[in-house]
């Protein structure tokens, strides 16, 4: 089944996210509590991690670009 992967929330103050890197790529293979990303909030850099088992299959967002709480930033096929 296809998951999105978004912005977390990672303080009641949060509101934004700057993606910094990619820690994978499209066809990756990623484990539930994987690193794929580090972004940039208001306050710190912080590591977005997989909530799924699965393979990445899409990612939209752009290193460099920032995205409001929850916005989706790429995809991943989760494993059943």
């Amino acid at each position: 089944m296809k998951q999105e992967i978004n912005i977390p929330k990672l303080g009641s103050e949060m509101k934004t996210g700057q993606i910094l890197k990619w820690l994978v790529n499209v066809g990756d293979q990623v484990e539930e509590d994987q690193e794929i990303c580090e972004i940039k909030t208001e306050k710190m850099n912080a590591m977005v991690e997989s909530l799924y088992d699965g393979v990445i299959t899409e990612i939209t967002g752009k290193v460099g670009e920032t995205y409001n709480v929850g916005e989706v930033i790429g995809y991943i096929e989760e494993e059943e």
